[in-house]
């Protein structure tokens, strides 16, 4: 179904990576059809990392290659959240509110925490967001999720109610996503003003595995499929890569399951257009769980 498929592990820093590989940075593993072996590479920014990856798109679109792209980081939001900041239930005018209020250079520097707060101060009660560095006081945004209340959102989607994710809503400390989900939708945006009616959005796009997109972008979870007997292995096999790093092994997986998985038995719930639901269109869902799970 696809000849090309690219795993990225996303990253929320304020200033550029180390020179040097670093975990919680960004890392971007592909894999094709052919032999030829890819390793991941590593990026200090994200501007660095997008431009990449645009660069490598356009020369497969080019060759006529179908692509599949994952993110690791939330494309939605609990339901509730669309409709009251941005009304309806069209995910890319939440994408391009972001894209319009998201400041973030060419070096990391971004105003993540002010938006976060903005977004806050105009819900009712206290929230949704939270997690914010100490020495940054911000009149809407709270330090601990133990400080949220009465926003009415739920804490998660249905998609992560089974599995070990932090809410979206978490800004700040480990496994905070919430971060890398605000200075990654923009870019979600860029791609889709950027390839325009070649590119598609699973599942918010609901016929993006039946129709004929050159590429298809969906939202992944490397963790979840992590094996670290694997990561041994690649570590063994080319230890002269980056395979120590967690993040670098688990986006190499993760290319691997995206090749392969069109013969996956959750795979085919993707294909059955009577399984999406509203919920599924606004909060989006995790490429790898079959769909219908929690609903």
């Amino acid at each position: 179904m696809f000849d090309h498929v690219f795993a990225i592990d996303w990253s929320a820093r304020s200033r550029p990576s180390p020179k040097k590989p670093t975990p919680d940075s960004i890392f971007i593993a592909q894999k094709d059809t052919s032999e030829t072996k890819h390793h991941p590479k590593y990026f200090r920014t994200r501007f660095s990392a997008y431009e990449y990856l645009t660069r490598e798109l356009q020369k497969n679109v080019a060759k006529g290659k179908r692509q599949l792209v994952g993110f690791d980081f939330s494309f939605g939001f609990p339901i509730g959240f669309l409709s009251s900041l941005v009304g309806g239930q069209n995910i890319k005018l939440l994408w391009k509110w972001f894209f319009d209020e998201v400041k973030d250079d060419t070096n990391n520097a971004n105003n993540r925490f002010l938006v976060a707060d903005k977004i806050n101060s105009l819900f009712s009660g206290i929230g949704p967001f939270w997690g914010c560095p100490a020495n940054l006081k911000l009149p809407n945004l709270p330090a601990k999720g133990t400080e949220c209340r009465e926003h009415n959102l739920p804490q998660f989607r249905v998609c992560e109610q089974f599995t070990a994710a932090q809410p979206v809503w978490k800004l700040y400390t480990t496994g905070a996503v919430g971060s890398q989900t605000l200075l990654g939708l923009p870019y979600l945006y860029r791609l889709a003003l950027e390839f325009g009616e070649d590119i598609a959005f699973w599942p918010f796009d609901t016929k993006a595995f039946l129709a004929n997109n050159k590429i298809v972008v969906c939202e992944i979870y490397p963790s979840m499929f992590f094996d670290s007997h694997a990561q041994k292995k690649l570590i063994d096999l080319y230890p002269g890569q980056q395979y120590n790093i967690k993040d670098a092994s688990q986006v190499q997986l993760m290319a691997d399951l995206l090749l392969s998985s069109a013969g996956a038995t959750w795979f085919q719930s993707y294909l059955d257009l009577s399984k999406y639901s509203e919920r599924i269109s606004e909060e989006g869902w995790i490429f790898g769980q079959g769909i219908g799970v929690g609903q």
